[in-house]
C-alpha cells in the first residue's frame, strides 16, 4: 500500500512540472502562432493595456517608437489587452489606437506565470534566457525602455564570479 501512494505522489508530481514547464503558445490577432520557446535568445515584453486607462493610452505611441527601433534585432513585443474584450472589439480598439505591436488573442500571464497585475499599464520583461527579469508598472518612454535596456544588456554582459 505505501508503495502504491509513494507511485501516485510520483506520477501526480511527474504531471505537475509537466504541466508547469509547459510551453507558453501566443497567437497574435493576425493569426500567427509563436512559442515562448521559441523566442529563446531575444528580450521579450508582455504589455497589458485597456482602454479606459489614460497612462497606457499615452505611452502607446512611445512603445510603438520603441519598437519600430528593436522589432528587427533582438526583441519580441506583445500587447495584451487587460480586459480581455471580445477579439472584435480588440480589433477595433487596436486601429483605432494605433497599436503597431503584435496584439495576442489570449492573455498569457498564466502560462508565463506573472501573478496579479495589480495595475495597469504593466510591462513583464523576460530576459534572451526565457526568465521574468523585471516587472515595469506605470508608463513608459521610448528614453526609459532605451535605458532600461542599455541597463539590463550590460548587466547580462557582466562576468558572474
Amino acid at each position: 500500500m505505501i508503495m502504491f501512494k509513494q507511485l501516485i505522489i510520483a506520477l501526480l508530481s511527474l504531471l505537475f512540472v509537466t504541466a508547469a514547464s509547459a510551453d507558453a503558445m501566443f497567437q497574435d490577432m493576425n493569426g500567427q502562432t509563436t512559442l515562448f520557446s521559441d523566442l529563446q535568445g531575444k528580450w521579450v515584453l508582455i504589455n497589458y493595456w485597456a482602454s479606459w486607462c489614460k497612462t497606457c493610452i499615452e505611452e502607446i505611441p512611445q512603445i510603438n517608437h520603441f519598437y519600430e527601433n528593436h522589432k528587427n534585432n533582438d526583441l519580441a513585443l506583445f500587447a495584451v489587452n487587460y480586459d480581455a474584450l471580445p477579439i472584435e472589439k480588440q480589433q477595433k480598439l487596436i486601429r483605432k489606437l494605433n497599436i503597431l505591436y503584435p496584439s495576442l488573442k489570449e492573455d498569457p500571464a498564466m502560462e508565463l506565470e506573472l501573478g496579479d497585475i495589480r495595475g495597469l499599464p504593466a510591462t513583464f520583461i523576460f530576459n534572451p534566457q526565457g526568465q521574468l527579469s523585471m516587472t515595469l508598472y506605470g508608463g513608459q518612454t521610448v528614453k526609459s525602455l532605451e535605458e532600461l535596456f542599455l541597463k539590463l544588456k550590460s548587466s547580462e554582459n557582466r562576468p558572474r564570479y
